[in-house]
């Protein structure tokens, strides 16, 4: 399948509850190293190929928010405080405002399938209607378990062009 670009957005109105399983816990950003416990989780999960590149990235797109990244970036982890998933109840540019932005959504490939993936969106997306009446988030025609995921969680597709709604047309059901 080819490698596209999609986006999807949601008004925040109706967020499902998905408790956490038994053993598992939130906490917000905050603790000592936790960009680097970031950016393990991160390289684990393949959005980096190094540790030192996805820090840098880190620290480009946040460091200069950091009061923000206290209140915005969640963390997940094991009660005995081993950190397995993060994701960014952030913000961003869409359609000419800013907007809330679900981004970073990772969790360690070894805890992936028990679970946690929709408690940890769902978490994020109730932090999001803190500070926003609408989110989006970009993901792409590879991810077809996640894009199916963000619709049950009630994501509607942006189509605003011609190749949108042909990628769209395969994730149709």
């Amino acid at each position: 399948m080819e490698h596209f670009p999609l986006y999807m957005t949601h008004d925040l109105t109706e967020i499902p509850s998905y408790p956490l399983p038994s053993g598992y816990q939130f906490r917000f950003f905050g603790a000592e190293d936790d960009d680097n416990k970031w950016a393990r989780i991160v390289t684990a999960t393949g959005e980096f190929s190094k540790e030192t590149k996805a820090l840098k990235r880190f620290n480009q797109e946040f460091l200069p928010y950091l009061e923000a990244v206290r209140k915005r970036i969640v963390f997940l982890e094991t009660t005995s405080g081993k950190t397995v998933g993060t994701a960014a109840a952030w913000f961003g540019e869409c359609n000419n405002g800013t907007i809330g932005r679900l981004h970073w959504i990772e969790i360690l490939p070894e805890f992936q399938g028990k679970g946690l993936g929709r408690p940890l969106i769902t978490e994020a997306m109730k932090l999001l209607a803190l500070y926003h009446t609408q989110a989006y988030l970009k993901t792409q025609t590879t991810s077809r378990a996640a894009i199916h995921l963000y619709k049950k969680l009630g994501f509607k597709p942006v189509i605003s062009k011609d190749a949108d709604r042909k990628f769209w047309k395969q994730f149709e059901t």
